[in-house]
């Protein structure tokens, strides 16, 4: 479980004259194997909050709990998965998604097993030997995605992954994600833009205000996991992208204002 209590974070410029408050005292429970989407404008804070549970950054006030223990730092239990991909050029498919477990002290015949099982699931079978250049931008995340599990973590934390994606390898890369979590369930914190994105992907989508970033809204997404066949067809699918365009667009245009925020 994670307990984000009161935080709040303020970067603080190079020459300590000007400060810039990102987040504003959010509190937030996230259960054990759920898929929270976190929502907002641009600038509110997502990624800062993602990379504070990930132990990246520091906080300036409030408190920060994966079960129960103070978050001080990276950790085994968590994997980030960014939109950049963030793999090495210089290595082949096989040796990056078996980098974590390298770094673990995990002996290669092991760590070789776990990446092939995982590349095969992904549907990269045979492209062990292949180096970043040679894939596509949706064979890199998948390669990106394949490193962060075989660590097995206890949670997921993803950073618009799949944002630098085409609409179509974006769908393919949202149905292996859940196809993935349902395959070996885990916790998901999932950074989007895209409204679209959180309805597919999520549990519970939490809707941030405008910087200073706060918790505006907590929506539960009417759709279990594994996905109902047609559940993107059906009406309230649409009303509830609707409904939180409505709610963005609004943050945007009245200075963030939505529901006290």
């Amino acid at each position: 479980m994670i307990e984000i209590n009161g935080c709040s974070k303020v970067y603080r410029s190079r020459d300590g004259t000007r400060e810039v408050q990102a987040l504003d005292r959010v509190h937030l429970t996230i259960a054990e194997k759920e898929f929270v989407a976190l929502l907002g404008p641009s600038g509110c804070g997502k990624t800062t909050l993602l990379k504070i549970i990930g132990g990246l950054l520091s906080w300036t006030e409030g408190d920060v709990r994966i079960d129960g223990k103070k978050v001080t730092g990276p950790g085994p239990d968590r994997a980030l998965v960014f939109q950049n991909f963030a793999l090495m050029p210089w290595a082949n498919v096989l040796t990056n998604v078996a980098f974590g477990l390298e770094l673990k002290g995990v002996p290669k015949e092991a760590r070789t097993g776990t990446a092939m099982r995982l590349l095969e699931k992904i549907g990269l079978a045979g492209f062990e030997s292949a180096y970043p250049r040679h894939l596509s931008g949706g064979m890199q995340q998948r390669v990106g995605l394949a490193r962060a599990l075989a660590v097995n973590p206890v949670t997921l934390l993803m950073d618009e992954p799949f944002g630098a994606l085409d609409a179509q390898t974006r769908r393919l890369m949202q149905d292996d994600l859940l196809r993935l979590l349902d395959q070996e369930p885990k916790t998901v914190v999932f950074v989007t833009h895209g409204m679209d994105e959180a309805v597919r992907l999520a549990d519970r989508i939490v809707l941030m205000s405008a910087r200073p970033g706060r918790v505006s809204e907590i929506i539960d997404v009417p759709f279990g996991r594994p996905r109902p066949a047609g559940y993107d067809s059906e009406p309230v699918f649409n009303e509830l992208k609707n409904y939180l365009w409505e709610k963005l667009k609004a943050m945007q245009t009245d200075g963030g204002k939505v529901n006290g925020g």
